[in-house]
């Protein structure tokens, strides 16, 4: 027997899979709804998760999870699940409930109101996991996210390589991205990263390896109005990166832009720099390659502001 459609049904279902396929994504994905009265089954909107931590626990390899509304844990995700996708339903307003049966739509992710010190919204684990469309708020004294890598093997082995974070967000905190451990691959496109006290995207230890082949592609990083800009933009030492087409803006206090210190062989281009070219605010890995970026006019830049060579001491 041919099971009906309400027409709100058959709406719900086309956008479902409007998304699905415009991020290639599982059509049979899990949802997270803090605003539900109680948890359901994770199965529907209606019946949405009302929490992230379930959510983590229940999806599995290729699986993915949507949500909406103000998420306010701190998570850690399993190192035996690989590529999930975490997908918000709208990144560019806080997702406010201002009366009774408002819809409010933005995806938020940030700290509990008592968070646990030094712990980031999400550690994550596994390979392949890929964030998508939402806002974070990370906590004052940890990242949003923390990326794992260990030398361990087997099931004891953490290994975040391969994450993507695409039209997310960042709003505050002290990191968007910390890397521990040297991660392979990850691309971070198209997001917004400012607020952040710290760098917004930071190694933190090359225990297993340099952080190696990251793209990081097409951000911006605002320039600094009433703390809205970072205190130091990128601070990795990145080996075979792609830095391109980003918008760096002025940072905070006195701090670098970019510190790509124990780094190598990377490419720095067609990017907007602010501050001086020099390594009073830029510093390459060895061997890099900087080139076709609009910056400040220095000994290092053509005359029309677009740089010829690697950042060089102020003379």
């Amino acid at each position: 027997m041919m099971k009906s459609v309400t027409p709100n049904g058959l709406l719900k279902a086309v956008n479902d899979n409007f998304a699905a396929l415009a991020y290639n994504l599982p059509v049979d994905p899990l949802f997270v709804d803090p605003g539900v009265n109680a948890s359901g089954n994770g199965l529907s909107w209606e019946n949405a998760y009302k929490t992230m931590t379930e959510a983590l626990a229940a999806v599995e390899t290729g699986g993915v999870i949507y949500f909406r509304g103000d998420v306010r844990e701190e998570c850690i995700a399993s190192n035996l699940v690989f590529d999930v996708t975490i997908c918000g339903t709208g990144f560019l307003h806080h997702p406010d409930l201002p009366a009774t049966g408002y819809d409010p739509g933005g995806s938020m992710w940030r700290a509990p109101a008592s968070p646990t010190t030094a712990t980031p919204l999400l550690e994550v684990r596994g390979r392949g996991w890929q964030f998508l469309n939402f806002s974070v708020d990370a906590p004052v004294d940890a990242p949003a996210f923390l990326l794992k890598r260990n030398a361990l093997s087997g099931e004891a082995e953490y290994d975040a390589s391969h994450a993507r974070f695409e039209g997310v967000r960042g709003m505050a905190g002290q990191n968007f991205i910390a890397d521990n451990g040297g991660c392979y691959n990850v691309t971070v496109d198209g997001c917004e990263l400012s607020q952040f006290s710290a760098a917004a995207i930071i190694n933190t230890s090359t225990a297993v390896a340099n952080p190696l082949n990251w793209k990081i592609l097409n951000n911006i990083f605002p320039a600094d109005t009433s703390d809205f800009g970072n205190v130091t933009h990128i601070d990795s030492p990145l080996n075979s990166a792609i830095i391109k087409g980003n918008i760096f803006g002025k940072v905070r206090s006195t701090a670098k832009y970019i510190d790509l210190t124990g780094g190598n062989n990377n490419i720095v281009t067609e990017n907007v720099l602010g501050g001086e070219y020099d390594t009073s605010n830029y510093v390459p890995g060895t061997g890099d390659e900087w080139m076709q970026n609009v910056c400040a006019v220095t000994a290092t830049t053509a005359p029309d502001g677009r740089s010829v060579a690697v950042p060089a001491a102020a003379g």
